[in-house]
């Protein structure tokens, strides 16, 4: 209610700021900014900031769908959320996701020894400005956007642990691999298989569509086993390379993104013909996101010759 009469008091001054900063956090965004890391900056660290990124969805996929809370102006009918932002707040509220995401990605930022601490500060900076968006906005209470951060912030140290364990101890992966494929399906067979509550507004509409919400969490688990399972892949057959000149770096991104749309704009809208409901959904987010971690590499890999016969890099 403070932010509620403070929005009121300034005449929304800072919605349109707070709109902006609150994409920063949304899912689409992210996996572009994660995706260039990982094809084009820092391999080891893509590998972790994606880890991070797709198992933090699987776990919000969980508790969403275990607390089953809904949206601050559906609890007390005097928040007034900014309009432009409740396209995008959806489904329940606890925890929040955009949060999750910013956490994971720009948080994980911090976590790599020798970086700048002007630029550590800012990534946390940032961070925070994108989770007080939310409350901001009218579309999460306080309490989505603190456990949202604070369980991305264990996962970014249980995972930095595995991952340092798996470089010492390679065979760990085939670990890894099986207990991410275990998490995802048993998120799909619980948001399959769980009731939900059912209310209704007073216009006689339904609150929040338990089957949306199923769908949403076959899509993170998507998400999920998109990324172990091409991980897998990348560091077992593929094993590319982030190594060239920073242009020849920004052509390869290029190159791989337009891949990606023409991926996620031409070929995976078929898939929902093929596949209906939620398993179509879960398909379509693990076709993406197995071509961010393994398809895209794969590319990388069989264009570097020809980019070192171009540019006569080493």
């Amino acid at each position: 209610m403070l932010l509620q009469n403070f929005r009121d008091a300034t005449g929304g001054v800072l919605d349109g700021f707070f709109e902006l900063i609150t994409k920063l956090g949304e899912a689409s965004i992210i996996t572009i900014l994660v995706a260039a890391f990982y094809w084009c900056i820092d391999k080891r660290e893509g590998i972790y900031l994606m880890l991070t990124l797709y198992y933090n969805r699987v776990i919000n996929g969980f508790l969403k769908i275990t607390a089953c809370v809904y949206r601050p102006w559906i609890r007390d009918a005097r928040i007034l959320p900014v309009e432009g932002a409740i396209a995008d707040a959806t489904g329940y509220s606890f925890p929040s996701g955009h949060s999750a995401n910013a956490t994971a990605f720009f948080a994980g930022l911090t976590v790599k020894k020798g970086r700048n601490i002007i630029i550590k500060i800012a990534l946390i900076v940032l961070v925070l400005l994108i989770g007080f968006s939310r409350n901001y906005l009218g579309v999460h209470t306080p309490q989505d956007v603190i456990v949202s951060i604070v369980v991305a912030v264990v996962l970014l140290i249980a995972f930095k642990f595995l991952l340092d364990r798996v470089d010492k101890h390679p065979n760990l992966d085939w670990i890894v691999l099986i207990s991410g494929i275990a998490l995802c399906v048993l998120l799909i067979l619980y948001a399959a298989l769980k009731s939900y509550p059912v209310d209704y507004n007073a216009a006689g509409e339904m609150i929040v569509d338990p089957a949306k919400m199923s769908v949403d969490s076959f899509k993170n688990a998507g998400m999920g086993l998109g990324f172990i399972i091409g991980w897998f892949l990348e560091r077992r057959l593929i094993k590319f390379s982030v190594e060239g000149k920073w242009y020849v770096r920004v052509i390869r991104f290029a190159i791989c993104i337009g891949v990606y749309f023409l991926l996620k704009d031409l070929a995976v809208p078929f898939i929902p013909q093929l596949i209906s409901g939620g398993v179509g959904k879960a398909v379509e987010q693990f076709v993406l996101i197995l071509y961010i971690s393994a398809g895209a590499p794969l590319i990388i890999k069989l264009i570097n010759p020809l980019e070192k016969k171009i540019f006569k890099t080493a």
